[in-house]
């Protein structure tokens, strides 16, 4: 009999002979007499007990008749027919539903695979033990897919279950599962007792042998049919149901075979081939009657007009075709299919919909017509990478199959290695350029496929395509390009590693790690550095700056391209290498399109060339991937598998078994076949895909060899490797590993004989033997058990074959029979390369709309040509963009207008690129989100993510999910048999840190907290955005718990590493708030927890918790917009090993109720300025009715517990406002002398206004804008008033600007110098003269510098005020505001340059100017090249060209700016402040010329020229303030400026302006540009410098004339308007007084603290010498106290420079990110050193600016301009300096602080002879000329400035002097007389081209002790013709003769000064 233990089959065929099923037939003798058997005795007989009705029949041979057979068959195949031809598409409206049923069905259940497994149980409590059943089977075998598990759970239940066994046999279970403990049996035989159900599912199961003989498992009552005669066709015909794929060349000989049963094979090929030929020849009617002729009339049908023969037709033409004919074919085949697809789609509810939504627009939209909606999904390659879209796979010659029992083996011979040909050159390292080596250092040559690359790769810069099998050594040629990169850069054998980068993109995170190694070895030489960007590897910008080579991943590059667009890091890559670009058939493969797209792209855009390299394993249609890359054919390698360093026999083996646990028992008996044909002769390495895996397979190898006593040929006995593994055995950790190693295995979870994947990935472990045991792999993703990527097979089949050691290498892999092919086709390079692209289209769509480099449908269409899908799949692109577009545009993703195409992106669109979540998870976040979801809410919505949708519950996990579901902190309310609620407890389950078991579940969790962290990101965006307070915050933590993987209730301190839980959860059980620790000693800490030792540490961590400390100024700027200055001060240590480089923090202001953002900034903190104070300032809208307080958050983005909360109170505040009034103007300026305020917007014509007062009164009228301003209006009302009346402009100078003064009739100022000027208007007549006063531009009394303006007094009378609403403009304004949400300020300026240029082409048609602002000059000189590239990228050559070519070169002929010469000829200008004259004139003039069309500026030359356009983009609202060390905004005087050039009356009938801002600025400008911001005063912080200046003059001489001075100011009347903006407590007249005399009282002090004033009698004030100073020079008051305190009287050169450089005036010069560099280099250079010095330090920045300029060395760009700033401040400073010097009496200090002044001007001759310059007056031209060796045209200027050089003779004589006494005074008479032989009437300002404005002359006559180093007199003069003049001075206390210095020195000219002794007889008092 048969054993009762074999299996669940033998089970139920033994039971057709159960003693129990034939209990009819036993006699009892012992209870009847003897009788004939089977004698009736006529009693009745019960069957109770005896037998079941499951037993009815079962001695019956099931059998069914051949004609219900036939008709099942038919029904069958009809169905299929019917679902083949059955509409896939589905409405619109149901897709979400129909993606989760489709994710439903494919989930694989252990109770729904019936075929396989046979048991299912029938009730709740069976149900539940079964499950427990699977789990415990799933802990054992480990990973394998779901029917392997239940066919073993059946195999355990049937060996339970077996009634001849009264006590289940362990044997029999260890047999199925092995090893297996006492505990685990007795738990195995507890469950097989509560399935009480087994013995019904077992009765009536067929035998395995009897599986053909059963009934089909559609029939259950036997029902006859009828059925149409045109469903029965014969054999031949129905073979037209299958797929057209499946024929292949022998296609049509199989199936005559099977028409003609009796047909020899050469008959039927001979047969197959006539049929061909009949085909491809004549119409349908000749070829239906030959096929009659030939084949017979009984066969079948021949119509060829039958629909379903069309597709077999077309796939038999193609079988005959070649390759290249096959590849078009198929492409043609996929067109074809893709169309019928539309037209279904199109027929379909969803698409007609769809249709009559657009219909209306597309008629004249930019479809023309086309409507078509494609169901993308439908269109994609659900197969992914397993997508094969060739069926005939040809192996090589002497291949062969090999049927064996249970499977089929496929063997491939190794190909013969390629010899080398004599042409061949091998490339020798000791051969190539020196510099070269060190990379190659340990190699002697190069192989085949290297050097045949070498020239390309090293000498050339074309695009490469390298397609070589794995091992032929593609990363040396990778190398070889980056050597090509780094050679460019070499000079003079130094190589300069900042002008490039260089991108590697590697397949894996694992690979990135060994490029990475790889690389920094070798080319350490070279000093390049070379980082991971992966995942979890995050780089600053400071180490961005400092690598070269960046390696990173696919998906990270792609999101670093998706969000970046600094310059200094994209834009610098010139070479990006790819490897393994084989994935593009991966479902990973639309990333690798996305970006090299994106790469092409922004080449063609920015015409900066990037190489691109690809590399990858051998392909079959290699040159599709070298179009799509972009390489010529000089550029594509290909080589087969015969160049492969060790050649790769391959064995295919088709396991053909159905049962699962057959065919898992039959791999290892074929995986031990195949190690023990290796076993003593190679190593082999066995690849499986679970750590459990690994070590069951190494133990079945070991039993079977054991068992087979096989063991010799792994290892001899007594051998010494035997002692070496015996000794490390017991080293081993691992219980496996241990038990294994002494018999020669190992197993290597990474490691060494059986191993998982990742040892092919992350350890170069050759062997000659590679066995991959079986192909599926768990895939988290699709929740699913997948085939390996073709990725991982090539991984591990590259490792088979030692080079140094075999011929050949062995690989062998062990699949299932269907896949053959597939494998087969992929490694011998037969398996085309397809593109995936369009199942990721749309969120790649997406991703370059939020870029900014698609703006509308058309661009889009071009973006596509550049994708890998369009080399492959050539279609109508317009529709895939029109459907991608739709569904975008459904999901809120983005705005699309269908009419002109245009697309805008919306914040889910930016959230969705920036996070990488796909456009359906958006979707139903934005459908589902509410601000008042809770936890509970928001893990539901989580769990709900498309990126799940194919996470599933499967069976055996249920088990271990019902613990975890009841462990989960926040409850779930779903049922288990959800997929949500998995998701949900899995998250949960991470962030409690629980162990998983099985690894099916482990994988998932993975997936789910990687996808994490995105996702709950997007989610806080989403909250973030829509200003969801509670929800924002929410959502945060979540993602911070994932990150630190701890609860929020939990303490923060289990976020630093290594603190022991015990103490930790002590503290978690302590009722102390989490604040009260900062509070805390460590000793206290220590006491706390009863554990001293510990309280230091956590006293450590504690304060190592990022924590700001914050304050708040808030100041009302209107009634609706508060102003905040937010100080934040670290209060924490810094740790690098904790911190990092930087801590970001989000900064949140929030209502009073806590449920509204309304505001939010992302802060990083620096390590840099871990030790300062940050200042934050943003304005904050605020609502009637008043709310009580807001409350600003700071919290950290990283860590939880970091958070500090301000708020802030309003209750004191007050709001006023007053109401417009609209009138003219005309009568009132023109025609009376009233004081008149005219108020209106920019552009407004106001000007004229003050043309009308001029025309009125111009006897004496000054205008005192910026000095920009100044300057344009000086050149304007030169042109206008010239004629009539002398226009001059002041320069700062106080005697040149007293004599223009006098002689101007209109005098143009800047309010810094007529401040200066009107100082002393009581001692100067023209200024009391001046009749009418003019203030242009107001407004910026409200400036930084607007506290000039406080001492003027309008007072307008309602009669002559005028204040106009922002609305009312001559010229009507669009305004248009864009917003881009990126936080890098530079990454945010780039993605605005193709917003830009697409307004400039919508806005500004027809050739109208249009005008560009920019933050700096290097933004303007980028943009206007970006705005070229577009237009040429576009195909438009010059578009912006409104001139002819001639006409711009002619213009450009004297431009010192090649870019410019360069952007001009494409009709684009560009202006900055470091410009020339010349280039700024010649751009101005272009462009109000109408010859160009745009003009791109830099934002401070707002103010400089009139620029009228019709178009003002105004393109970033920011400036980077690196001094502040933060984005600053526009000033809103700045701003108002620049909307103002949006107006040309009398051209234009309407304005645009657009303004592209950052996104959290853009409510702020809505609200800004539509209502009317009020000026503020500043003069309280500036008041010191004013109150002096008053004192000084005497207009103030008591603290009431201070009082009375402050009431006349403009500060004075806005302080009850505005009282909380000047923190005034209230408004009566008592807090007036208070406020005002408390400012007062501030200010004295402060001035007398500094000896500028001294205050007598507490009421009357003096001005001291020091406040003299200050007045006369305008600097301040400070500065001369920095002064008066660092001279002394030995202050040498180097020391003035640096006090001179200390002053308060350069705190303010900007400094702006990169500037450092080039301070440093300047400071290394310069003549005087700075000790210590701190590069970003404005003072150290003016002090190398002073001394570049001393040097003459030239600086560029805004340096020039900030060194112009700093001159100009230079020279009143100087003249400080001298007077503090010559009060103090220090003579030497006063000369030296002279010739400082002298500095700027200098000759340099001496060397020729020439010791000065009156040398060269002496001699003729011709002698200069041959002396200096200068062209004529610098001669002249020679000659010109030696004729001007100041001649003076000086006369001197002391007075009286035979009566002069002691202490007496002594009186030098002077007479000055100029040479004026070459001059004419007036010497004219001095020659100094390298000052930045012209400058006077001034002579000091200085009377000194030489001796004693003691000043005793000096003069200021201006020396015109003669001069005649005493300086007085105190002679010697001592009677004597003194020798005295008199020097004559001048403040400009060097060379020139002049100094004589004179003597003194000085007499005592009684004259002796």
């Amino acid at each position: 009999m048969e054993d009762a233990g074999g299996g669940a089959e033998a089970r139920a065929r033994s039971k057709q002979y159960d003693y129990g099923a034939n209990s009819n037939l036993v006699v009892n003798t012992a209870s009847r007499p003897p009788r004939v058997a089977h004698e009736p005795t006529g009693e009745p007989e019960t069957l109770r007990g005896r037998i079941r009705a499951s037993d009815f029949g079962d001695r019956a041979v099931q059998t069914r008749p051949p004609e219900l057979d036939e008709k099942l068959s038919d029904n069958r195949k009809k169905k299929e027919r019917d679902a083949a031809s059955a509409d896939p598409d589905l409405p619109c409206h149901d897709a979400k539903r129909t993606r989760r049923a489709a994710a439903v069905q494919r989930e694989v259940s252990v109770l729904s695979l019936t075929d396989d497994f046979r048991y299912k149980p029938k009730t709740k409590e069976t149900r539940a033990a079964y499950e427990a059943l699977l789990s415990i089977i799933q802990q054992q075998f480990g990973g394998q897919p779901l029917d392997v598990l239940g066919d073993a759970a059946d195999e355990v239940l049937a060996a339970l279950k077996n009634d001849k066994i009264k006590i289940p046999d362990k044997k029999e279970i260890e047999k199925l599962i092995s090893p297996n403990s006492d505990q685990m049996f007795d738990q195995l035989v507890s469950i097989g007792k509560l399935i009480t159900d087994f013995r019904d599912a077992a009765v009536g199961m067929p035998s395995s042998d009897g599986a053909d003989m059963m009934p089909d498992d559609n029939i259950g009552v036997t029902v006859e049919f009828e059925e149409d005669e045109d469903d029965k066709e014969s054999n031949f015909c129905q073979g037209l149901t299958i797929d057209v794929q499946d024929i292949d060349a022998y296609w049509l000989q199989r199936k005559i075979s099977q028409a003609y049963t009796d047909i020899d094979p050469q008959h039927s090929q001979k047969l197959a081939e006539e049929i061909l030929k009949v085909i491809a020849k004549g119409d349908d009617r000749d070829v239906e009657n030959r096929l009659v002729t030939l084949l017979g009339y009984e066969t079948g049908e021949y119509s060829l007009s039958n629909p379903r023969l069309a597709p077999i037709l077309e796939q038999l033409h193609a079988t005959r075709a070649c390759t290249t004919e096959r590849q078009k074919n198929l492409g043609r085949s996929i067109r074809d299919e893709a169309q019928r697809l539309i037209n279904n789609d199109s027929a379909s509810a969803a698409g007609a919909r769809g249709h009559r939504a657009v219909d209306g627009d597309m008629e004249s939209g930019w479809l023309k017509g086309q409507r078509q909606l494609l169901d993308l999904e439908n269109l994609s390659f659900h197969q992914g990478g397993l997508l094969m879209s060739n069926k005939k796979c040809e192996l090589p010659p002497g291949s062969y199959r090999t049927p064996q029992k249970g499977y089929e083996e496929v063997h491939v011979p190794a190909l013969q290695a390629k010899t080398y040909e004599s042409a061949e050159k091998i490339v020798k390292i000791s051969d190539m350029a020196e510099w070269v080596r060190p990379a190659f250092a340990g190699m002697t040559q190069l192989n085949t496929v290297q050097s045949k690359v070498y020239d390309a790769a090293l000498y050339r810069s074309d695009n490469i395509l390298l397609c070589a099998p794995t091992g032929a050594g593609k990363t040396n040629v990778a190398m070889l390009t980056i050597l090509q990169q780094i050679g460019l850069h070499m000079k003079y054998g130094e190589f300069d590693n900042t002008k490039y980068k260089i991108v590697y993109v590697a397949p894996m995170k694992a690979l990135v790690a060994e490029v990475v190694r790889n690389l920094s070895a070798r080319l350490k030489e070279y000093k390049c550095i070379v980082r991971e960007l992966s995942g979890d590897q995050y780089l600053t910008k400071q180490q961005i700056d400092e690598t070269q080579i960046i390696v990173t991943t696919p998906e990270k590059w792609d999101i670093v391209t998706r969000k970046s667009g600094d310059r200094s890091y994209t834009q610098m890559v010139k070479l990006l290498i790819i490897d393994e670009i084989h994935l593009l058939h991966d479902s990973r493969g639309p990333v690798l399109e996305s970006i090299v797209s994106r790469t092409v792209r922004q080449i063609e855009t920015t015409k900066e060339h990037i190489r691109l390299v690809g590399l990858s394993a051998t392909l079959p249609n290699y040159e599709d991937v070298a179009v799509f890359l972009r390489v010529s054919s000089d550029g594509l390698f290909h080589f087969d598998n015969s160049y492969r360093p060790c050649p790769l026999a391959q064995q295919y083996i088709g396991i053909t078994v159905r049962k699962p646990l057959q065919r898992l028992q039959l791999m290892n008996e074929i995986c031990y076949e195949k190690v023990m044909a290796a076993a003593g002769k190679h190593q082999v390495l066995i690849f499986v895909h679970s750590r459990k895996e690994t070590a069951k397979t190494a133990r079945s190898i070991t039993d079977t060899a054991l068992a087979n006593d096989m063991l010799t040929p792994f290892l001899k006995d007594e051998s010494a490797s035997q002692e070496i593994l015996c000794a490390h055995a017991e080293l081993i950790k691992s219980n496996d590993l241990e038990d294994l190693l002494p018999y020669g295995f190992a197993i290597h979870h990474a490691g060494v004989l059986v191993s998982t994947a990742t040892l092919a990935w992350g350890v170069n472990l050759p062997a000659h033997t590679v066995i991959i045991k079986g192909t599926q792999i768990y895939n988290p993703e699709k929740a699913a058990w997948t085939e390996l990527s073709p990725l991982d097979v090539m991984q591990m089949l590259g490792r088979a074959g030692r080079p140094q050691y075999d011929t050949h290498g062995e690989g062998i892999i062990i699949t299932g029979h269907n896949e053959l092919q597939y494998y087969l086709s992929l490694m011998n390079h037969q398996l085309p390369i397809e593109s995936q692209f369009i199942s990721r289209l749309a969120d790649q769509l997406n991703a370059e709309i939020v870029l900014g480099t698609i703006q509308d449908a058309r661009e889009a269409c071009s973006w596509l040509g550049y994708t890998y899908l369009y080399i492959r799949m050539l279609r109508n692109q317009h529709c895939m963009v029109h459907s991608a577009a739709n569904l975008l545009d459904r999901n809120s993703l983005i705005k699309y207008d269908r009419k002109t195409g245009y697309f805008q992106v919306t914040d889910l669109g930016r959230i969705a690129s920036y996070y990488y979540v796909s456009h359906e998870t958006i979707s139903t976040y934005n459908e589902d989100l509410k601000p008042t979801m809770g936890y509970i809410e928001l893990c539901r919505l989580f769990s709900l993510s498309e990126e799940f949708k194919y996470v599933s519950i499967r069976q055996d996990e249920k088990m271990e999910l019902a613990k975890l579901f009841d462990r989960a902190p926040i409850p779930v309310k779903e049922s288990l048999e959800e997929s949500g609620t998995k998701i949900n407890v899995l998250l949960q389950a991470y962030i409690s840190k629980l162990k998983l078991d099985g690894l099916s579940l482990g994988s998932d969790m993975i997936y789910i907290r990687q996808s994490a962290g995105r996702l709950l990101r997007a989610l806080f965006g989403i909250a973030l955005k829509r200003g969801w307070a509670q929800l924002a915050e929410k959502t945060l933590n979540l993602c911070k718990m994932i990150d630190k993987q701890m609860w929020g209730v939990q303490t923060p301190l289990r976020q630093f590493a290594g603190l022991p839980n015990e103490i930790l959860m002590k503290l978690e059980k302590k009722e102390l708030a989490w604040e009260r620790y900062y509070d805390l000693s460590s000793q206290e800490i220590g006491e706390l927890i009863c554990y001293p030792k510990m309280g230091m540490q956590l006293h450590k961590c504690i304060h190592q918790l990022p924590k700001l400390n914050i304050s708040a100024h808030v100041q009302p700027i209107t009634r609706t917009v508060l102003a905040f200055a937010l100080t934040l001060t670290p209060d924490f240590q810094w740790d690098d090993m904790v911190h990092g480089y930087m801590e970001p923090f989000w900064i949140l202001v929030e209502d009073n109720n806590g449920e509204c953002i309304l505001h939010h900034e992302y802060f990083m903190l620096k390590k840099q300025y871990m030790n300062e104070d940050q200042t934050l300032n943003f304005t904050v809208p605020i609502c009637k009715p008043l709310p009580p307080q807001y409350f600003i958050h700071v919290v950290s983005d990283k860590w939880l517990g970091s958070q500090t909360i301000l708020p802030v109170c309003f209750r004191h505040f007050a709001f006023k406002h007053f109401n417009p009034i609209q009138t003219q103007v005309f009568n009132v300026l023109y025609s009376s002398n009233d004081s008149v305020l005219v108020a209106a917007p920019t552009g407004s014509g106001k000007t004229i206004c003050a043309e009308f007062a001029i025309l009125r009164n111009h006897q004496k009228a000054v205008s005192a804008p910026v000095e920009a301003l100044a300057k344009e209006r000086y050149r304007d009302w030169e042109t206008k008033f010239g004629e009539f009346a002398r226009v001059v402009e002041l320069t700062g100078e106080t005697a040149s600007d007293l004599k223009l003064l006098d002689k101007g009739a209109i005098v143009i100022s800047t309010p810094e110098n007529w401040d200066a000027l009107s100082r002393r208007w009581k001692q100067r007549k023209p200024i009391q003269q001046v009749s009418l006063f003019i203030v242009d531009e107001l407004h910026l009394i409200g400036s930084e510098k607007g506290h000039v303006l406080e001492i003027i007094w309008i007072g307008a009378s309602s009669r002559g005020f005028f204040n106009f609403p922002p609305a009312v403009r001559p010229v009507p304004l669009e305004i248009h505001i864009q917003s881009v949400d990126l936080a890098n300020f530079e990454a945010r300026m780039q993605a605005m340059a193709k917003p830009t240029y697409n307004a400039i082409r919508q806005h500004a048609k027809h050739g109208k100017p249009a005008l560009v602002f920019l933050p700096t000059h290097r933004h303007a000189r980028f943009t206007a090249l970006d705005l070229c590239a577009y237009s040429s990228a576009e195909g438009c050559v010059t578009p912006f060209l409104l001139g002819s070519q001639d006409e711009i070169d002619t213009h450009t002929q004297g431009l010192s700016e090649d870019t410019l010469k360069n952007t001009l000829k494409c009709g684009v200008g560009y202006l900055h402040e470091a410009l020339g004259d010349l280039d700024q004139e010649v751009v101005t003039q272009l462009f109000l010329c109408g010859k160009i069309q745009v003009c791109v500026v830099s934002s401070t030359m707002c103010w400089g020229r009139s620029l009228p356009s019709h178009l003002v983009v105004v393109m970033g609202t920011q400036y980077c303030d690196d001094r502040e060390r933060a984005n600053a905004d526009y000033s809103i005087t700045d701003l108002l400026q620049m909307i103002g050039h949006a107006s040309r009356p009398l051209k234009d009938n309407s304005g645009k302006f657009v303004i592209l801002c950052h996104a959290p600025r853009k409510e702020y400008y809505k609200k800004f540009l539509l209502e009317a911001f009020p000026v503020e005063s500043h003069l309280q912080h500036f008041l010191h410098d004013h109150m002096n200046a008053e004192v000084a003059v005497g207009v103030v001489e008591n603290k009431q004339g201070a009082l009375d001075y402050l009431s006349w100011t403009f500060m004075y009347r806005r302080l009850t308007k505005n009282p909380n903006y000047y923190n005034l407590q209230g408004v009566g007249n008592k807090h007036m007084s208070d406020h005002l005399s408390e400012l007062i009282e501030t200010v004295l002090e402060d001035l007398e603290s500094t000896n500028c004033v001294a205050i007598e009698e507490d009421t009357y004030l003096k001005p001291l010498n020091l406040g003299l100073i200050v007045s006369c020079y305008y600097i301040s008051y400070m500065t001369i106290e920095r002064f008066s305190l660092m001279l002394t009287q030995k202050t040498k050169m180097k020391d003035i420079l640096e006090i001179l450089a200390s002053a308060s005036e350069y705190a303010q010069l900007p400094s702006r990110g990169g500037e450092e560099e080039f301070i440093e280099r300047l400071v290394r250079h310069q003549t005087y050193s700075v000790d210590n010095p701190k590069y970003c330090d404005p003072h150290i920045k003016a002090n190398a600016l002073l001394q570049a300029h001393f040097s003459r060395h030239t600086v560029v760009g805004n340096l020039a301009v900030d060194q112009r700033g700093v001159l100009l401040y230079a020279h009143r400073l100087l003249q400080a300096i001298v007077d503090v010097a010559s009060s103090n009496g220090w003579l030497s200090l006063a000369l030296n602080t002279i010739e400082l002044s002298q500095m700027e001007l200098a000759c340099r001759c001496q060397e020729n002879g020439i010791q000065s310059i009156f040398n060269l007056a002496g001699m003729g031209t011709d002698e200069i000329r041959d002396l200096l060796q200068l062209p004529n045209s610098h001669l002249q200027d020679i000659i010109g400035i030696v004729k001007r050089y100041p001649d003076i003779d000086m006369a001197y004589e002391v007075c009286e002097g035979d009566a002069i006494r002691a202490n007496g005074n002594v009186i030098l008479q002077l007479t000055l007389e100029r040479n004026m032989t070459n001059l004419t009437s007036e010497t004219g300002p001095v020659h100094a081209p390298r000052y930045p404005k012209p400058r006077e002359e001034g002579w000091w006559l200085v009377i000194g002790d030489s001796s004693a180093d003691r000043l005793l007199a000096i003069k200021r003069v201006a020396l015109q013709k003669r001069a005649r003049l005493k300086l007085e001075f105190t002679a010697a206390a001592e009677a004597g003769m003194k020798n005295y210095m008199v020097y004559l020195m001048s403040d400009s000219y060097l060379g020139c000064d002049q100094e004589y002794e004179f003597a003194v007889n000085v007499k005592d008092t009684g004259g002796n």
